[in-house]
């Protein structure tokens, strides 16, 4: 208990005081107000001017002075904060400070230091973080035809299935059974804003379809969206249904090549590529399914130095290879850092048939 100067005053009178008393700054939030009978205790931070308090003597049948009060708990701010006495110095500073944010389900990277205290992790951003429902952590790395990584709950409720907000769009995700990152939120706004009213545009490889919703969204433009992954290829018909995208995104089931050679030649304006792992062995997909020209959103990983410089250098050495010429290059950059020294890169280049 604390001891603090309070305002005493009827029950029935003691909303409006404690609005008054608020709104010039000098209730003690740190304080609970405490029941005394008919009669409302309510702490101040500092003593009241001298007009306050008498026009709260004559005006509300008020009283000030000192009571006894229970302080209200502070809530921690930071995983940090919260963690501050429940884990050594040394085994603070190797604490996660960011995570992936999927809908209500948090994928965190504990390292191998805080081996044995992952759940100790996951309750701190339980505590810290009301919106969370679910934390994962990484088990392994991204692999496979499908590019999924394993996952093992730490705490929270056992659920895999979220829906995420990203930018105006819905999106289903089946967090265990598909890729998605919510760091490429931003580098799909961008590519989004670039389409013309009018095009239309190949997603080759676009999982639960992030790229093509926002697009389809922002833009008059028809969207083909290709998924290898059977999980993937289902949240992403949920999302065309989600965002209300029905004849906007035209789903498809399969490998890209063969996506592409069996029915969309030579239909498109724009294709994003984005498997940073193989899309220089689907240039040459990518360049039949355009029109004889049109604009390519290439995504590859690089490593320091000159990352972005030697990305943009084999897209066009690969396109030239394949008959065609790259136009004009007109943006290229990193995306994000994937591992020290280790880049994911973006190209964006307009190309032309010989």
């Amino acid at each position: 208990m604390t001891k603090a100067l309070a305002v005493v005053v009827p029950r029935t009178r003691g909303e409006e005081v404690r609005r008054l008393l608020a709104s010039i700054g000098v209730l003690d939030h740190g304080l609970r107000i405490k029941t005394l009978g008919d009669e409302l205790a309510i702490p101040l931070s500092r003593p009241l001017p001298r007009d306050v308090e008498e026009r709260l003597k004559s005006g509300y049948e008020a009283v000030v002075r000192e009571e006894s009060f229970e302080e209200v708990p502070k809530r921690p701010k930071t995983v940090l904060e919260w963690l501050s006495d429940k884990l050594p110095p040394h085994l603070l500073a190797v604490v996660p400070r960011s995570w992936d944010l999927i809908g209500d389900i948090a994928i965190v990277e504990v390292p191998d230091e805080l081996s044995g205290r992952e759940r100790l992790i996951a309750e701190a951003i339980l505590a810290v973080h009301k919106n969370v429902k679910s934390v994962y952590m990484k088990a392994g790395p991204v692999s496979g035809d499908f590019r999924v990584r394993e996952l093992k709950l730490i705490g929270g409720e056992d659920k895999s299935v979220t829906i995420h907000r990203e930018h105006g769009a819905l999106l289903y995700v089946d967090v265990k059974s598909v890729y998605f990152s919510p760091r490429l939120a931003t580098e799909r706004r961008r590519v989004a804003e670039q389409v013309k009213d009018g095009e239309v545009v190949l997603d080759m490889f676009s999982g639960v379809g992030p790229f093509a919703i926002q697009i389809a969204l922002r833009k008059r433009a028809i969207v083909h969206a290709i998924e290898l992954n059977p999980i993937a290829y289902e949240c992403l018909k949920k999302n065309i249904e989600l965002n209300k995208l029905k004849d906007r995104v035209i789903p498809h089931l399969g490998d890209a090549r063969e996506v592409v050679e069996e029915g969309l030649l030579n239909k498109f304006d724009r294709v994003i590529m984005n498997l940073p792992e193989r899309s220089l062995d689907f240039v040459d997909v990518a360049l039949k399914a355009l029109r004889g020209s049109g604009i390519l959103h290439v995504y590859m990983f690089k490593e320091e130095p000159k990352a972005v410089e030697r990305a943009e250098e084999v897209v066009r050495l690969k396109v030239e290879e394949l008959g065609w010429r790259v136009v004009r290059v007109s943006y290229s950059g990193t995306v994000r850092q994937v591992a020290p020294r280790r880049w994911q890169v973006v190209i964006d280049c307009e190309v032309s048939r010989h």
